[in-house]
């Protein structure tokens, strides 16, 4: 690495463009791969973000405006940058690996509402998610549940909940297709003037919807969905077309 400052800010202002050049792919790659709207705040990839953020834009050019002194002989300066940079780039692929471990992949309905599966819930059991390409082409990709009606249907279902702790919407083998399910998720869909009476703020992001999407509040159906950080309103129109969100406080560990 090349110096060609002679001083600490400098040096420190240079890692800085650098350092955030790294955030700034990172941020992209999360907003539109990993974690698209609405499960960047829902789903962690804010939290993560902040992790990321402290280490790749803070940290790392904080140390090294601390070491930075053209009085040191060359290759020892060389040598304290090398070390602030490898040891930056290990955190921040830590990072990046636990935000793309828990990316969002699926939405599933249970019950009556869908639930956000996060990759390594999937990955830890042994299950390639590529076979959720079965049930949709969306990412994440919706994927209903139907309860199961008999006792000896439910044993299977109950065994894993109790003995592996998996809950029902990480059961891979109870995944039906959305498409065909729409009217028993429709069933659950949320009385849309008493939620927005309660929640100001849930009541403008609903009537953006609506005029971007030129529909009426009562046309469309609303489908709660609990995830992580924050939980979601799904707004479906009437050909069962997604048109938008709302996002709900967050929720407080």
């Amino acid at each position: 690495m090349k110096l060609h400052c002679s001083n600490r800010p400098c040096a420190s202002a240079v890692h800085f463009l650098f350092s955030l050049l790294t955030f700034s792919l990172l941020l992209f790659i999360l907003l539109k791969l990993w974690y698209p709207s609405p499960f960047f705040s829902a789903s962690g990839g804010w939290q993560g973000l902040k992790i990321v953020a402290l280490i790749d834009i803070v940290l790392g050019p904080l140390l090294t405006f601390i070491i930075f002194n053209t009085k040191k002989p060359k290759k020892e300066l060389f040598t304290d940058i090398s070390v602030i940079i490898f040891f930056q780039l290990m955190a921040l692929s830590w990072g990046i690996y636990t935000i793309y471990s828990q990316r969002p992949v699926a939405a599933v309905f249970w019950e009556e509402r869908f639930y956000t599966v996060p990759a390594a819930a999937l990955k830890e059991r042994g299950i390639e998610l590529s076979v959720l390409k079965e049930f949709g082409d969306s990412y994440p990709v919706y994927i209903y549940i139907k309860k199961p009606e008999s006792i000896e249907n439910w044993l299977p279902v109950l065994k894993k909940i109790e003995e592996q702790q998996i809950p029902p919407h990480h059961q891979l083998e109870l995944y039906q297709p959305i498409t065909g399910n729409m009217d028993n998720i429709y069933r659950y869909s949320l009385d849309i003037d008493k939620v927005i009476s309660n929640n100001e703020e849930m009541k403008i992001q609903v009537e953006d919807v609506l005029k971007s999407s030129n529909t009426r509040l009562h046309d469309n159906k609303y489908i709660g969905m609990e995830s992580k950080y924050r939980n979601i309103l799904i707004i479906f129109d009437k050909n069962d077309n997604i048109i938008g969100t709302a996002s709900t406080p967050y929720i407080e560990d």
